[in-house]
């Protein structure tokens, strides 16, 4: 299954609206710059309490009940001029797991490797000016962290359409990349277990 069938089942873009992505003003290009760059950090990390807060998991300060502190995540931001990412790290709502503590709300983290161009071009894409009539709802894009060879990473912005949604563009990318590796991580305790019956 494609990055885009976890987070947007069911999501389809009008026509018009991919046209309206695919024009380019100076202003935007401008907004874009204007972006503060993305800050590199020594690995990815899927679980800190921002990636968590972004994805809707846990309220904002809050960190996941995985038992094992995380360390701060910087700022999403435009990709560094010079970083080469060899990898994707994505970052998204992975439905719910089981254990003997009861049921969790759990996240998915999984690799992809591939030819990155596409996906850093449309990540430098600027986000399209919010307005006019929006047929459906603004969804939560998954976060995503582009690592380099060292092992190095960095949280970019995924640009939006007028609509606040994640750009398509993006996604396509996505898709286009070979998923090596995946994991589910508890988050957030919503079930806990019955207790055993004493004897």
């Amino acid at each position: 299954m494609g990055v885009r069938a976890r987070w947007a089942v069911g999501l389809a873009l009008p026509a018009a609206l991919l046209l309206g992505l695919a024009a380019c003003s100076a202003p935007r290009e401008q907004a874009a710059q204007d972006t503060p760059t993305a800050v590199v950090v020594g690995a990815p990390d899927c679980l800190s309490s921002q990636v968590l807060a972004d994805l809707g998991l846990v309220a904002a300060g809050e960190s996941g009940g995985t038992g094992t502190p995380h360390a701060d995540a910087p700022d999403a931001g435009r990709v560094p001029d010079g970083f080469l990412p060899v990898s994707v790290v994505v970052c998204a709502p992975g439905g719910t797991l089981q254990d003997s503590s009861g049921t969790w709300v759990a996240l998915t983290a999984s690799r992809h490797e591939g030819d990155l161009e596409p996906l850093v071009a449309a990540l430098r894409r600027p986000s399209a000016q919010r307005g006019g009539t929006c047929s459906t709802a603004a969804v939560v894009a998954p976060s995503l962290w582009l690592v380099d060879a060292l092992g190095r990473a960095v949280r970019p912005v995924w640009p939006t359409d007028r609509c606040g949604s994640p750009q398509e563009a993006v996604a396509t990318a996505l898709d286009a990349l070979e998923e090596t590796d995946s994991e589910q991580y508890p988050v957030r305790l919503v079930i806990p277990a019955e207790p055993t019956a004493q004897r």
